[in-house]
């Protein structure tokens, strides 16, 4: 099956680059530029399409550090082929059609070495699909589940948990408590999929989900509060990202409701100093990736004491979001960057099988677990990689437990 796909890509690629030549760009169908690879001149390099304009700049500036973080610590861990590896940033304003358009762009001046397709699940689904026609080897931080299909997309890897996997974390911690109904909170539009995604997984474990949403725009979430809390559940959930989160809080604290309350990974994964003080979290249980809690154990290995001192230097000590915001883009590079350097090649075929096969040992800076496989690209996040904590506060970037 991937025999017949690769040669059906290798002639779309071919049709690809021979418009591109028609059209003066010199582009080429080899798998690297001339001189890169073993005993070459040209250095591994990475192309990150990142929206570091418009309406999301400011957290694709702050993944575009992380991104330069892992290239520092890869290059002071000797480079790929013996050479520092380069990173090219390119900007999409967060636009899923340019981050298409500047995939097309990639492909069309000669098969690029990686690519971070985009910086949101948006741009990702966009781009992904036109760089997988052209065999280019992909690594990205969407957590959408379709984007895990090695036959669809042979050559992309991801570098994030999975939605489904959170919502396994919730569904595991909520059977645990006896939870049996849910009232979930989230974001019109942009949080539906998330939502669904935890319903259906809460339903395996026989939890019935109940689903409010709230504008974007909101300022004031009031009566969906109510609606959620009218329903009369046994744990009330805030699975909402950015700007109605803040709005979502402050309904909670002017209803101040006697039910469990817990926040979900994509809520704790904003910017939670500016959704409210921390006695707005008072009763709360925040659900996070473990390696964005002070103290954790995952925090506690020789691989992110280098992401920390990495991204500490790049930002000069600034560490203005989310750890999540940072470490998305920093694990792309360094899969990326090892891959190549595991495989000794750029052949998207060779990087792939190397990343299929690689173990935690060989990729050491890589913050989660690495237990990638033919049938998965994606890490797989077990009960070790999240924490449920108390919310006490942000230190660099990290949440402080309360109830440590």
């Amino acid at each position: 099956m991937r025999a017949l796909r690769r040669s059906l890509v290798a002639a779309v690629l071919a049709t690809t680059m021979a418009a591109a030549t028609a059209c003066g760009s010199g582009g080429t169908d080899s798998s690297a530029p001339d001189g890169t690879g073993p005993g070459g001149d040209k250095p591994f390099k990475i192309d990150a399409l990142l929206g570091m304009s418009g309406s999301y700049a400011s957290v694709g500036q702050a993944m575009a550090q992380g991104a330069r973080a892992a290239v520092a610590v890869v290059n002071a861990d000797g480079g790929v082929f013996g050479k520092p590896i380069e990173l090219n940033v390119i900007d999409t304003g967060g636009d899923p059609v340019q981050a298409a358009t500047h995939a097309r762009e990639l492909v069309a001046d000669g098969r690029p070495q990686a690519v971070i397709p985009g910086m949101v699940t948006a741009g990702m689904m966009a781009a992904a699909p036109l760089l997988a026609q052209a065999d280019v080897f992909m690594v990205t931080h969407g957590p959408e589940p379709t984007l895990n299909d090695p036959e669809k997309y042979p050559h992309l890897f991801g570098t994030i948990y999975l939605r489904d996997q959170m919502a396994a974390s919730l569904a595991e911690e909520f059977t645990g408590k006896g939870f049996k109904k849910v009232s979930l909170i989230t974001a019109e539009k942009s949080g539906s999929a998330g939502a669904k995604t935890i319903k259906e997984v809460l339903a395996t474990k026989g939890i019935t989900t109940d689903v409010v949403t709230v504008p974007v725009n909101a300022v004031d979430a009031t009566s969906q509060m109510q609606q959620a809390l009218d329903s009369e559940p046994d744990v009330l959930v805030l699975d909402s990202y950015g700007p109605p989160s803040a709005a979502i809080m402050q309904a909670r604290t002017k209803l101040d409701p006697d039910v469990p309350t817990y926040a979900s990974q994509n809520f704790t994964s904003g910017d939670l100093s500016k959704v409210g003080p921390v006695s707005a979290y008072d009763g709360m249980r925040l659900q996070s990736v473990s390696f964005a809690v002070q103290g954790h154990e995952t925090t506690k290995s020789p691989g992110f004491k280098s992401f920390f001192d990495a991204i500490r230097k790049e930002t000069g000590g600034k560490l203005a979001f989310s750890m999540n915001s940072y470490v998305v883009t920093y694990n792309d590079v360094i899969l990326a960057a090892y891959a190549a350097k595991l495989a000794d090649s750029t052949d998207p075929a060779e990087m792939t099988a190397a990343i299929e096969k690689a173990t935690p040992e060989q990729i050491p800076h890589f913050l989660g677990p690495v237990n990638f496989s033919e049938k998965s690209h994606y890490p797989d996040f077990g009960p070790e990689w999240w924490a449920f904590v108390q919310y006490g506060g942000m230190k660099d970037s990290q949440i402080v437990p309360s109830d440590a």
